[in-house]
């Protein structure tokens, strides 16, 4: 079948591997490296104009495309069952990269445009009584709160201590706060890895962080060092700032 592809801008080398996968319903686990190499080169000769420092990251994946066919011919000539097949390494960033992928067409869903949105007035409420807080007891919001969260009391008891704190800690992660701790971190070991400084981080924290880095990066605070492509990301303090 003929390749054709309409030329759009892709964020980086990983987008268009993306997209070429998605567009021809290919799992990534089943990736024909021979075909997607041919379709990822067919793309770079297409393109007219091409910015030296974007290119050399698209030209870098052409070139690991390139050795991971070379590899996947020798694996399939020697039929080793010991040898791991060169795909995988690409087939695991893939894998991340879908779920980023995802995670971002998530963000953009459910943003909330504020500027086009009126509101009515908010009415002043007055209380004439005063609460006294001093006659309830806890065994009392025990017996309502099922009422209050529209749930049966079986199964009130069946949410786990854990998974209550979770829910009553929730809160929106701050870029500001998170570019407060990576300073925090790097004055005192001058670097860290990327993976390291969201071990153990949710969702929305590793973007918060994710996002506190680049603005950084724009102060000039910090510098970012990747020595090979699929190598983690090592954010270093910028001596020089």
């Amino acid at each position: 079948m003929k390749y054709s592809v309409q030329l759009k801008v892709y964020e980086g080398p990983l987008d268009l591997l993306y997209d070429l996968i998605t567009k021809h319903k290919i799992d990534i686990k089943d990736i024909s490296i021979i075909e997607i190499t041919k379709q990822y080169l067919a793309y770079l000769d297409m393109l007219e104009e091409f910015d030296l420092e974007i290119a050399s990251e698209f030209i870098t994946m052409a070139s690991k495309l390139l050795q991971i066919k070379s590899r996947y011919l020798l694996y399939k000539q020697r039929d080793d069952e010991n040898e791991e097949d060169p795909r995988l390494e690409l087939m695991e960033k893939l894998v991340e990269y879908k779920k980023f992928k995802n995670a971002t067409e998530d963000l953009k869903n459910n943003v909330t445009y504020i500027e086009d949105v009126f509101y009515r007035k908010k009415e002043e409420v007055v209380i004439d009584e005063k609460l006294d807080l001093e006659t309830i007891s806890i065994e009392a919001i025990v017996k309502i709160l099922p009422h209050i969260m529209k749930v049966d009391k079986e199964e009130l008891e069946e949410i786990k201590d854990d998974k209550l704190n979770k829910i009553v800690k929730t809160r929106i992660i701050s870029v500001e706060e998170k570019m407060h701790y990576v300073r925090d971190i790097i004055k005192e070991k001058e670097d860290i890895k990327f993976t390291n400084l969201i071990s153990n981080y949710e969702k929305d924290e590793i973007i918060a962080t994710f996002l506190s880095v680049l603005e950084l990066i724009k102060t000039n605070e910090v510098i970012v060092v990747q020595d090979l492509f699929f190598d983690d990301i090592l954010i270093k303090r910028n001596m020089e700032s």
